[in-house]
């Protein structure tokens, strides 16, 4: 905890009123096997708050109530507007400061995947602030168990999950995909049995197909192709769970190159083949038990 709180409250002048900081010390489980959360505090500030920090071992979340807060990190200039949310990895340096009246909660957190969903983030996106006024809610709870010592290690882990989920969603504000995008998706769900070829999709929706690639990644998370590959399985699993037609048909009718190619794509998957998965869940009956060695996860 020392590391964590040198130098934390010198010199922050701006400060106009302050709810927190609230501090917990999470069970070593807690520390192990879950997100933990260390500090936490509401603030309301005006010019001239201005923190300059660098070297913190944690994480940083910030949630924007009111005004605007001013970010420098990782060479980029952003501003986080009321319901935006920014994270920061605090071991890099940063700055934050106010030139207006702005009021925010934040939190210093750590554990799980805190890492793995910070790279996740950043990976193909500059730092910036995130519009996710949904999140306000999951902030103010944290900030109130903090505030009444309530803390339970578990229910804390999974608001900082959610949180961390909301923002590497497609749309952190909970609006739609954009149009080419879900009119791409509506043409791969139906049209999966074709053999399409991304270009082609992209020609669908009216788009070059970098711009597609591009816009379609940036909004799921995931290629075209790799989107079309996962239709085409989930409706090859449903016709190995409902029809008794063979390994080669499923795999013609969904567009696989060829069985061997539809075998590979579905242990790679799932891992098992399809007449693994078929026996392991179809063929099953109430009294009989799975065979251990045929069990995968999909």
């Amino acid at each position: 905890m020392e590391n964590l709180q040198e130098g934390m409250l010198l010199n922050e002048r701006g400060i106009l009123h302050k709810d927190g900081i609230y501090i917990h010390t999470p069970t070593g489980f807690a520390v192990d096997n879950l997100y933990y959360i260390r500090l936490a505090a509401m603030y309301t500030c005006d010019a001239p708050y201005r923190v300059v920090r660098s070297g913190l071992n944690a994480f940083l979340l910030f949630y924007i109530l009111e005004g605007t807060l001013h970010f420098e990190y990782r060479g980029q200039k952003f501003t986080a507007p009321r319901g935006s949310v920014v994270l920061i990895d605090a071991k890099d340096p940063h700055i934050y400061y106010a030139s207006s009246r702005v009021r925010f909660y934040w939190f210093h957190f750590n554990g799980s995947a805190s890492q793995a969903y910070f790279d996740r983030l950043h990976e193909t996106k500059k730092p910036s602030a995130v519009d996710a006024p949904n999140l306000e809610e999951e902030f103010a709870r944290i900030h109130n168990a903090m505030k009444n010592d309530l803390i339970d290690d578990d229910r804390i882990s999974v608001r900082i999950h959610r949180i961390l989920a909301v923002l590497s969603s497609p749309d952190p504000s909970g609006k739609r995909y954009s149009e080419p995008v879900l009119k791409a998706r509506l043409f791969m769900d139906t049209h999966y049995r074709e053999k399409l070829s991304v270009r082609e999709i992209a020609s669908h929706v009216s788009l070059s197909l970098y711009y597609f690639s591009k816009l379609f990644r940036e909004e799921t998370d995931v290629t075209p192709y790799n989107y079309l590959t996962g239709v085409r399985l989930k409706n090859a699993m449903r016709m190995l769970l409902e029809t008794d037609q063979t390994v080669e048909q499923i795999a013609d009718i969904c567009a696989f190159c060829s069985s061997a190619n539809f075998i590979r794509c579905f242990r790679l998957h799932t891992g098992m083949t399809p007449s693994q998965f078929r026996k392991g869940i179809a063929g099953m009956t109430s009294s009989e038990k799975p065979d251990r060695k045929q069990q995968g996860a999909f």
